[in-house]
Formats: C-alpha cells, sequence, structure tokens
C-alpha cells in the first residue's frame, strides 16, 4: 500500500497511481475446477520441492510470472484431503503485461485480491481473483480492496479485507474518497465465489471535521482460548488497534485498545506461541522503489489486547515506540521487507511470507510510482522467547531448505548463519567529548549556524535546532564536518534531543550524517514529529533515473532521554554498506538495517540538528573505531 514518508518538510500526498481505475469491466467466472472446492480437480501437484529461493515462483494461469504479490496472507485449508495453502494478495497489477481492459481507465489492469494455491508453500498457481468488481453496497466505485486476510470460522471461510472508500451510505463525509473501512466476505470455499456483507466490520473512524479519517486498514484475525476473536487493524493515521469481533465475525464490538504507535506501524500480524501473543507489525514506506526501506518489528504480550513489548520492555504503542526487529534489509539486493504473514508447516516449523522489492528490477513503472513487490518466504526459529527470520540473515537470498509439507516430518534444528552484527568490535581510534574550550581542529561548518545558535560546555556541543534541512532539493542545514579515516569504521555518537514528546507538527531530528556532498548521504537521527519519537536511518542520492526517489529511509530502535547513535561502515569494491543501531544506554542496542551507497573515500562524518527551530540537541560524545570484524 502507499504509504508517507517518515522525513521532508513537505506534505506528501499518496500516489493515485496505485488506486486501482475506475470502471473496471466485469470477467469471465472462474472454473468450476477452480471454486468448488480445496479438493476440486486441477493439473496434478509437482513434487514438493526441497530447496527454494527468493522471490517464490507464483504464476498466473498463463504460465506467466505474477510479479507482484503485496500484503501477502497465507492460509492452510482445513477441509482439504491433502496439505494445501491459499496465498491472498492486495489489488494491484500483478504483471507488466496485464494492461487495462475493456471499459477500464488508466495504463494499467488491478487485479482484486488475487489468490493462489500451493502444495508446497514455495509454488503458487494462480485460481482467481476474490473479486470481479468492487463489493456492491460497500466499496465506491474506485475504491481500493488491500490486505486480505483470510480465515475460517462458524464452518465458513472468512475474508476481511481494507475498502479504501466505503459507499457514501456508509460514510459520515459522502463524497469523501479517504473514508477507508474493513470490510469482510464469506465462502464455503477459500477461493470464492465471495458474498461481502454490505455493512462494514469496522465503519470509517473521523480524524477531523471534513475528509478527514483514520487510516483503517490491513485487518488481522485471531481467536484466544476461550473461542474470543479478535480483529486488530489500522496503519500510521491513527496506529494499529485491537477490537472484539462480534460471534459471527462481522461486527465489531466493545471498546478498541491501541496497541501499535501513531504514525510508526501498519500491516499487524499476530500469533500465538509459547504462552504469548507475538505483535508483528511493519514500519516506513513500503513503495519507493529501490529506496524502499519498509521493515517488520515485533513485541509479545501475554493478552491478545497488549501491551506488546519488545526484548528491551518497551511498548510499541507508546510515543517512543518500542519494537524488536525481525526483518530489517541487510545490504542483498532485497530491500523494503514488510507486511508479512507467519504460519506453521507440517513438521510445527514456523514460516512468513512477506513482500520485497529487488533494487535491480524495482519498478512495474517508474513514472506510475508502481513499485513491485515480490513474495518472499524465510523460515523463523525461536530463540530466548524470539523469533529469527532466515537464520537471522533474512531476507534472504541463497538457496533455503524447503518448509515441510508432507504430515508427520519432523523439523530440521535451527542453524543460525548470519554475522551477529552487535558482536562485531572496534580499537578506538579517536573520541571527542566536545566540550570545549573550543572546537577541536579536525571539525569544520558547512553553512555555519547563527551566532550565538551553538555552544561547548560541560555537557558537550549544545545546537540549536534549525528552520532548515538537507532533503532533495532542500539544502540550507548547517552541518559540522570532520574527516574519516579509510577502512572498516564504527562511529558512535552520544546525545540528547531536549523536544517534548508531544513534539512537533514538522519533523524536528538531530543526529549524524555521513555525507559526500548534500545530495548523497547516509543519516542517523532522532527524529520528533506527530508525536512519535523515533531513530530514522535514512539515504538519499543523485543523480537518479527519470521517476525515481532521491530519499528513502528504514529505522532503528526506541530513542531515550538520552540517545547513542551507532554507524558501521563496511568498504568494499562497490561501494559502502552502512548499517544502524541505536541504544538507551551505550550498552544495549537494536537495529541493524543497512544501506548500501558510494560516497566514496572523501566522504564526510557531520553533526546536524535541523527540521524546525526551538529545540536543542546536545552531543556529548563522538568516537571513532576501527572495526576488526
Amino acid at each position: 500500500m502507499p504509504r508517507f514518508p517518515l522525513a521532508g518538510l513537505a506534505a506528501l500526498a499518496l500516489a493515485t497511481a496505485f488506486a486501482p481505475a475506475a470502471g473496471q469491466a466485469p470477467r469471465p467466472a472462474p472454473s468450476t475446477a477452480a471454486t468448488a472446492g480445496s479438493s476440486a480437480a486441477g493439473p496434478a501437484a509437482p513434487a514438493p520441492a526441497t530447496t527454494y529461493r527468493n522471490p517464490l515462483s507464483v504464476r498466473l494461469a498463463s504460465g506467466e510470472p505474477a510479479e507482484n504479490c503485496a500484503d501477502p496472507a497465507v492460509m492452510r485449508d482445513p477441509n482439504a484431503e491433502a496439505p494445501t495453502w491459499y496465498l491472498y494478495c492486495t489489488s494491484d497489477p500483478v504483471s507488466k503485461r496485464e494492461r487495462p481492459r475493456p471499459g477500464e481507465q488508466g495504463d494499467w489492469h488491478f487485479r482484486m485480491m488475487p489468490i493462489y494455491r500451493s502444495t508446497d508453500l514455495v509454488h503458487w498457481n494462480f485460481v482467481a481473483d476474490a473479486f470481479e468488481e468492487r463489493p456492491a453496497g460497500l466499496a465506491a466505485g474506485a475504491s481500493g480492496l488491500w490486505a486480505p486476510e483470510p480465515t475460517v470460522m462458524n464452518g465458513r471461510y472468512y475474508l476481511y479485507f481494507t475498502v479504501t472508500d466505503v459507499a457514501d451510505a456508509h460514510s459520515p463525509e459522502p463524497g469523501c474518497d479517504r473514508d477507508s473501512a474493513i470490510g469482510v466476505a464469506t465462502s464455503s470455499s477459500p477461493t470464492g465465489p465471495w458474498q461481502a456483507e454490505t455493512r462494514p466490520v469496522v465503519a470509517p473512524r473521523r480524524a477531523g471535521p471534513g475528509c478527514n479519517f483514520l487510516w483503517t486498514y490491513d485487518p488481522k484475525v485471531v481467536t484466544d482460548d476461550a473461542g474470543r476473536h479478535w480483529l486488530y487493524y489500522g496503519s500510521y493515521g491513527g496506529g494499529i488497534w485491537v477490537v472484539r469481533l462480534d460471534a459471527r465475525g462481522m461486527r465489531a464490538q466493545g471498546k478498541p485498545v491501541r496497541v501499535g504507535a501513531d504514525e510508526r506501524y501498519e500491516g499487524a500480524e499476530v500469533i500465538r506461541h509459547g504462552g504469548w501473543w507475538y505483535l508483528f507489525a511493519s514500519a516506513t514506506d513500503c513503495c519507493a522503489g529501490p529506496l524502499t526501506g519498509y521493515v517488520v518489528y515485533v513485541g509479545r504480550a501475554r493478552s491478545p489486547t497488549g501491551p506488546f513489548r519488545d526484548r528491551l520492555g518497551y511498548d510499541m504503542a507508546a510515543r517512543r515506540a518500542g519494537g524488536s526487529p525481525v526483518l530489517v534489509q541487510n545490504g542483498n539486493r532485497w530491500v523494503g521487507g514488510g507486511h508479512n504473514t507467519v504460519f506453521t508447516d507440517m513438521a510445527g516449523q514456523w514460516w512468513t511470507i512477506y513482500h520485497a522489492v529487488d533494487v535491480n528490477a524495482p519498478y512495474f513503472s517508474a513514472k506510475d510510482k508502481l513499485t513491485k513487490r515480490a513474495a518472499l518466504l524465510d523460515r523463523i526459529d525461536w530463540v530466548d522467547g524470539w523469533p529469527l527470520a532466515g537464520g537471522g540473515a533474512a531476507p534472504t537470498d541463497t538457496e533455503e531448505a524447503a518448509p515441510a509439507v508432507a504430515p508427520g516430518t519432523l523439523a530440521a534444528e535451527v542453524h543460525p548463519k548470519a554475522e551477529d552484527v552487535l558482536a562485531a568490535t572496534g580499537a578506538p581510534l579517536w573520541a571527542d567529548s566536545l566540550r570545549g574550550p573550543r572546537l577541536d581542529p579536525r571539525w569544520r561548518w558547512l553553512r555555519p549556524p547563527a551566532k550565538g545558535a551553538w555552544s561547548l560546555g560541560p555537557a558537550g556541543l549544545a545546537l540549536s535546532t534549525q528552520d532548515a534541512d538537507l532533503y532533495v532539493d532542500t539544502n540550507s542545514a548547517s552541518v559540522l564536518r570532520a574527516a574519516l579515516p579509510d577502512g572498516d569504521l564504527r562511529i558512535e555518537v552520544e546525545m540528547a534531543l531536549d523536544a517534548p514528546d508531544d513534539c512537533c507538527a514538522r519533523p524536528v531530528q538531530a543526529g549524524i550524517v555521513l555525507m559526500r556532498d548534500d545530495d548523497n548521504y547516509v543519516k542517523l537521527v532522532e527524529l520528533a514529529r506527530g508525536g512519535l519519537r523515533q531513530v530514522e536511518f535514512g539515504k538519499e542520492l543523485a543523480p537518479v533515473e527519470p521517476g525515481y526517489p532521491r530519499y528513502g529511509n528504514t529505522v532503528a530502535g526506541t530513542p531515550g532521554t538520552k540517545t547513542w547513535l551507532r554507524l558501521d561502515i563496511r568498504r568494499g569494491p562497490g561501494g559502502e554498506r552502512y548499517t544502524a543501531f541505536s541504544s538507551q544506554d551505550g550498552r544495549r542496542w537494536t537495529g541493524g538495517a543497512t544501506w548500501n551507497h558510494k560516497l566514496g573515500p572523501d566522504a564526510r562524518l557531520g553533526l546536524v540538528a535541523m527540521g524546525g527551530a526551538g529545540w536543542t540537541a546536545t552531543f556529548s560524545r563522538v568516537a571513532v573505531y576501527r572495526l576488526s570484524r
């Protein structure tokens, strides 16, 4: 789904290219074999795969690859004679060859939640689109149908989904196109035909007067030990909420509870394991082509209503949002892994399927902002009560052992294979407490700030935040820079930003940049905006291909009253890998996402405080280390 980036001072609108075209013509009904039930006759299933490599093999009826499966959800059919799984994807183009059909507008055909079937969790074949037309009486004529959530209740198949624009009969603001809601349809088969309820399960929720609504997206349904059904929903505009469903699963009832921070999380996936409920949630922009920084974080709770806390005890719903990383980009070709679904194979081994972006082929169309989001699979193991994806190397880009699909199969032992990035050590090269009486000669100003806007004292360098920025064509911020030695390095900065927790209308930020120039850098900052506090890890580059973005971002850990920022630099013949971490005490670190960049040997370390005036960032220590592994 299209999302707002976290950084940049201008208000960014959702790209209209992601909305399915209006006037979509009906398609022929699926064949009886596709809809009669999970045990219907069809092509002979291939022998189960023993290995696989991302992306998954997802194919249309023509045999052509389906290159897009955004917001994937997986359900094993409990009524199938042999183990059979179904994969449901959000409404999107799935192939460059699928152009508008008679009566459709625009340049692309948006399938309305395509459904694929598999007997080995690796090879998926198209069965049907969930809908041929938008559900009458529920969805407006140009509404998107996003984030399908299949489940089985009351002896029937249920399919929950996002309606981005409800019919006026259900809207507090008729004529508005941003009044999103959660809909549901039922069927006697996992492939339909689906009968949609005309009333939404969760109606549009106002955020203010006029066409100003919270984002009622991304449903997820779970059932507790008492047989009560719970619905999770929400996104950046309002956060993630959970509410009870009635016994029929058709209406929300009671008071909802927020479990994921506003402006931080979306795409809730909730499972039960080892006496805990785990909330997997995605953060940042899902759809920025090669600069997509979408990531998955997790917390756990004893109750389906939370609070969901991470490894360090931080609440995922707090203004200083908690969350432990599960899927973070690691420097291979996959970026933006997120909106995951979690399930078990026939050996009881846990797995996750999620969408991600190949940096080498990120778009169907850069002009139309149509990011191509392929389906990826990685194993999940449980280490000390927390999920480890792909042996710590997810998203993986190597040959992996396939899931077990034969009943009675034993799960293989877990063998973590990714190097523990937190275990890397460094030898000190230089450190600066920035306590004066004057700046060390290594520091030089790029665009010096106004007189009185900075000072050195017992606490360190006090730097006033500026009404300035480093963002695309806005390059007005002052940067205090220092040269760096060659080789693999670790940079650590201890800092504090005195903006209150309910700050700010504009994204006030302070931290470090590694920059070749104003348009080529990586940035690791504490960010305060709209009452949310987080650590942002961004990348900007120029020049770029026409239609491509220049800035992308992901996130690290939870900032504190003091925040430690760490950036590891590993240099190679094709450029550098920059890996980010953050901490509240300088000892326990969170993060691990990586951006690749080509800043070269002349890149400078910089300190910044920018985005909006009125606050102070205090830098109390900067240290540079030689990485030894």
